[in-house]
């Protein structure tokens, strides 16, 4: 567990735990609210549900930013790969797939209202990222909308590179390209 000075706030990353789910679920419905004002399709639906959440818990997969003892962002990371990169409109700047990942996929990052524009979001990347390396992940891997122009600055700001274009299978009624990024570690 890190502690981190963000812009007069002390921060730690940690795993998520259940108490942590209800809190989750405001700041993905933040994360609604910043994308709809943003005119994004992306997650004004249902998507993310209670039960991804929960299972994202459940998994050890599930990663919160507290400031505080009060949780001000979360992110999903995973090491099992993602299906869905496998079948990329460009190219990955790293040769695996999900039948043998050698890279950690960040998914549902979201800040609360409250704390945008504090560096929660960068901070949760470096953790995740510095978690990847000690697992011995060769990169890191997400996506985002087209219109997402905060993530797309902050994922370029933090060194990420632009790959091609993913196709997500839980769109629902929004569009289903995403912006591929990596970040090799």
């Amino acid at each position: 567990m890190q502690l981190y000075d963000i812009e007069e706030i002390v921060v730690k990353y940690r795993q998520a735990c259940e108490q942590d789910i209800d809190r989750i679920m405001e700041i993905l419905k933040d994360g609604k609210l910043s994308l709809g004002l943003l005119n994004i399709d992306q997650w004004q639906g249902d998507y993310p549900k209670l039960e991804i959440i929960q299972s994202d818990v459940e998994q050890g997969a599930s990663f919160v930013v507290e400031d505080d003892g009060h949780v001000v962002g979360t992110a999903m990371t995973s090491y099992n790969g993602e299906s869905i990169y496998d079948d990329i409109q460009g190219a990955w700047l790293t040769s695996s797939d999900s039948t043998d990942p050698h890279y950690v996929v960040i998914h549902r990052v979201a800040v609360s209202r409250d704390s945008l524009g504090k560096g929660v979001a960068s901070f949760l990347l470096a953790e995740a990222e510095k978690a990847a390396r000690k697992q011995g992940c060769e990169s890191v891997r997400i996506d985002t909308h087209e219109g997402n122009t905060p993530m797309r600055s902050l994922l370029t700001k933090s060194g990420y590179t632009e790959c091609g274009i993913v196709l997500i299978e839980h769109a629902e009624e929004a569009t289903p390209e995403r912006i591929a990024y990596e970040k090799i570690l």
